[in-house]
């Protein structure tokens, strides 16, 4: 069998069967002192014939040292065949072990006395041996006639025990003895080991007593021999270990667990010695980030162990080392301590900064926060220097849990056109671990622009009537307070004011009668890093008459647009061609011809300079230019448009786009900016293009719905399109028809079939404010005048008035009738000329009224 000790390793026991008799193996008495030595140093066994008798036999290596750890091979060989082939070697130690002998129920009666001999082997051949080997042990085997009575005598556990110096000694021990018929004698071979009784006859039991208080650490081996009335022998060995007083220690290893540079909580071991007596100690530590307080005292004892990983400034990692515990007369003890650092964090609110806001106008602040999950405990951070266009408000400090706070300022005029990002390293040391987080660092730099609310001025004189002075409103798109010149290219208007209000004046004393005129008026910001702001055009209309009745040509028409800034109005019949009529004499002035195709709805662009188009035919947008006639483009559109698709022009920050009810957006150049999802419907924008509505049309119910647009010039130029949920929802009503924006963008009028008047709704969440009533009549069409009037069309045929005229506060100015009884306003065909004098609009079937309304 195999068997391993730490300096002893048992690999197998043989047993040789051989004959019988008294004569050893002839192997010879090695001449080295013996490696092991035996208890009892000679086995006595009292066997009966036919019956199997045990007996024990300990050893005890004498030289550990001899084996250095290797592999042995141990073998008893019994060459006279005297025992069992079933020999038992148990270790009781490191260095003590006992074995159980048996003997072979073969033997006939007789003596029987020889050697065992015991070989130590480096190897399973035993082709070498250890020093000390082999060995021999003595053994006298008195076999008795079957059936006598055997005598024998074997503790009813095996004699091998352990105590420590001046501890407890060990519980006494009892020794069966068999010994029917026969009286017998007991003696112990050491004094610190007493018998009960040491004499006696027939089946016993003896009770040893240990009397070892006053023994030295060590081995001790003795036997108890008891020996028959007719000469029988029987021995029972036994073997103690004394070791010296060694420390209790309340636990095998202590184990640490944190984030480095976080508190570490400290723990408590308790400490005693096995004795049980008062025991000066010392603890020291195998490393400077382990410490025990206190670190010397008397047992019974509480150390607090604790973790410094300042000292030697410990990176994250494993670390181990021991507690030594020491005291006199006591054996030393080595406590194992393990430390795990795991590495600490440094952690960003916000990985990435944005300055300047999404649309790359907003220059405020932003801040952000830099913590480490050290808990309590504070470490050092720096922060890599920023770029020139912004500044930190701290690039170094002291971070834990809680977190610091740095806040970015930007400069953007020292940010590159468009914007820039850099990347900026945010580190911490703490304690040997140096950690670090990028953030990275943006500014988005729109075009720095001054935006006039207006890019096209109509203004007019007649006799009776005249619009000669208009104000604008100016808008620094970064928020600032405007500052700029202004200058007119014609001696009739001057330019004037500052800040956010440009006021243009004319004075057509010299103009020409009948004459349209115009002039441009250029805002030059005083900081030159602004590019000039977009001219503003200006056209002037000088009468010698004022229109007083209705005029009505005699074409008939499907559609009609005003310019912004002429006293022309643009009307077709679905055809290819486009008339224009003077508002102001009621004439037909030029037409335009060569679109390609059936013409849907129009719209002309905020400065009077391009009419867009719809070719129904060849599924285009035509944009023309008004001052030539000439086809400036044909888009190709992404949808097939027909008679209900319509386009309204918006230009929010300063740049044109084109919003068609399919949910396209196109840019001045017939790119597709955006999709939104529109399917139909009227379409309106505010006046500085930033929000779009659409209110469908001739459903049972009234569904409206805003969405905000805006442009900046970053990274190419994108388009920033999204719902508004809060001004998105069923209106009041049903059947829409047509909508329109104040000029300050505060109030979304609509017209629907119901309710019979005109409804004023909050653009914030296009939730109804008033009403403005229209006779009891279906409203379907409603328009803003340049001037903030509000026109409230009807569809009624035998109604008083077709247009119902209000003031911008709500109050009721006039009504007018222009459609013959038996025809009403065609929906959506309303128009205002651009200095908001003369209503123009059609009638269902297709005649054209323009309509002196004056200021």
């Amino acid at each position: 069998m195999h068997r391993y000790w730490s300096a002893l390793t048992l690999a197998s026991l043989l047993t040789a069967c051989g004959g019988g008799g008294g004569t050893t193996d002839g192997t010879p008495v090695p001449a080295a002192s013996a490696a092991l030595s035996f208890s009892p140093d000679k086995v006595a066994i009292s066997a009966v014939a036919g019956t199997s008798t045990t007996a024990t036999v300990t050893a005890t290596v004498a030289r550990p040292a001899d084996f250095g750890g290797a592999t042995v091979y141990a073998y008893l060989v019994d060459g006279a065949g005297v025992l069992l082939p079933n020999v038992q070697l148990v270790a009781d130690g490191s260095q003590a072990y006992h074995a159980t002998l048996q003997t072979a129920p073969t033997l006939a009666a007789g003596g029987y006395q020889g050697n065992f001999t015991v070989k130590l082997c480096r190897d399973s051949g035993c082709a070498g041996q250890f020093p000390g080997s082999p060995m021999l042990l003595p053994y006298d085997i008195q076999v008795a006639p079957a059936g006598s009575a055997p005598f024998s005598a074997s503790g009813t556990v095996p004699l091998t025990v352990t105590m420590h110096q001046g501890g407890a000694v060990p519980a006494p021990a009892a020794i069966s003895v068999q010994a029917v018929g026969r009286s017998w004698s007991a003696v112990s071979g050491a004094a610190w080991l007493t018998l009960n009784n040491t004499s006696g006859s027939g089946n016993a039991t003896i009770t040893a007593t240990y009397a070892a208080a006053s023994l030295a650490p060590g081995l001790y081996n003795t036997t108890v021999t008891l020996t028959a009335g007719d000469g029988l022998v029987a021995t029972v060995p036994v073997a103690l270990t004394v070791l010296a007083p060694a420390f209790q220690v309340s636990s095998d290893g202590v184990t640490f667990t944190a984030i480095n540079g976080a508190p570490i909580a400290a723990q408590d071991v308790q400490l005693a010695t096995d004795n049980a007596q008062a025991t000066r100690w010392i603890a020291s530590s195998g490393a400077g980030w382990l410490r025990a307080s206190p670190s010397q005292g008397y047992t019974p004892a509480t150390t607090t162990l604790s973790i410094d990983p300042t000292i030697g400034t410990l990176v994250s990692g494993n670390y181990s080392t021991n507690l030594t515990l020491t005291a006199t007369g006591v054996t030393t003890r080595q406590l194992p301590v393990a430390l795990k650092l795991v590495r600490p964090t440094l952690l960003v609110s916000n990985a990435a900064v944005t300055l300047g806001g999404s649309y790359g106008r907003d220059f405020s602040p932003r801040s952000m926060t830099l913590s480490l999950n050290t808990g309590a405990n504070l470490w050092p951070w720096q922060l890599s220097a920023a770029p020139a266009w912004a500044s930190a408000s701290a690039f170094a400090g002291r971070v834990g849990a809680t977190a610091s706070t740095i806040t970015f300022t930007p400069n953007a005029a020292a940010a590159p056109a468009s914007g820039a990002t850099v990347q900026m390293l945010a580190g911490a040391t703490v304690n040997g671990d140096v950690v670090a987080t990028p953030i990275t660092l943006t500014i988005n730099k729109d075009k720095h622009k001054l935006l006039p609310s207006e890019l096209g001025v109509a203004m007019s004189g007649t006799p009776g009537w005249s619009r000669v002075t208009r104000r604008i409103s100016m808008v620094d798109n970064y928020g600032l307070v405007p500052d700029w010149t202004a200058a007119s290219d014609q001696p009739w208007l001057t330019a004037s004011g500052s800040g956010a209000s440009l006021i243009l004046s004319a004075d057509p004393s010299a103009l020409a009668p009948n004459s349209l005129n115009y002039a441009t008026v250029t805002v030059a910001p005083t900081d030159p890093a602004i590019p000039a702001a977009t001219p503003i055009r200006v056209a002037f209309w000088k009468g010698t008459t004022t229109p007083t009745a209705p005029v009505s040509p005699h074409p008939l028409y499907r559609n009609v647009v005003t310019d912004p800034i002429r006293p022309l109005v643009y009307a077709h019949n679905g055809g290819t061609t486009i008339d224009i009529y003077n508002v102001y004499t009621g004439q037909l002035t030029d037409t335009l011809t060569g679109f390609g195709g059936a013409l849907g709805d129009m719209a002309v662009s905020a400065d009077g300079a391009l009419l867009y188009a719809y070719d129904l035919d060849n599924s285009k947008l035509e944009v023309r230019v008004l001052a030539t006639k000439a086809v400036q483009a044909r888009w190709t559109l992404a949808h097939k448009p027909d008679r209900t698709s319509r386009l309204a022009l918006l230009r929010p920050n300063g740049v044109d786009l084109v919003a068609l009810n399919d949910g396209s957006i196109y840019n001045s150049a017939g790119k597709l900016l955006a999709s939104l999802p529109i399917q139909g419907g009227t379409l309106s924008a505010a006046a500085d293009g930033k929000r779009l509505y659409v209110q469908d049309e001739d459903g049972t119910a009234v569904h409206l719905a805003t969405y905000t647009v805006d442009y900046a010039d970053i990274g190419g130029g994108p388009l920033f399109t999204a719902p508004l949920p809060a001004a998105s929802h069923l209106g009041n009503g049903g059947a829409g028809q047509d909508i329109a924006v104040s000029a300050d963008g505060a109030i979304l009028y609509a017209a629907s079939a119901s309710p019979t008047q005109c409804s004023v709704l909050g653009t914030n969440d296009l939730g109804t404010l008033s009403y403005l009533a229209s006779g009891g009549n279906a409203p379907d069409n409603v328009e803003v005048g340049s001037d903030g009037r509000v026109y409230c069309g009807v569809a009624g045929k035998s109604a008083a008035a077709d247009v119902w005229v209000y003031s911008a506060a709500g109050a009721l100015l006039q009504q007018r009738k222009f459609v013959p009884v038996g025809r009403q306003l065609a929906p959506r065909q309303m128009v205002i000329s651009g200095d908001g004098f003369i209503l123009i609009g059609l009638n269902d079937d297709g005649v054209l009224n323009i309509v002196p309304v004056g200021p």
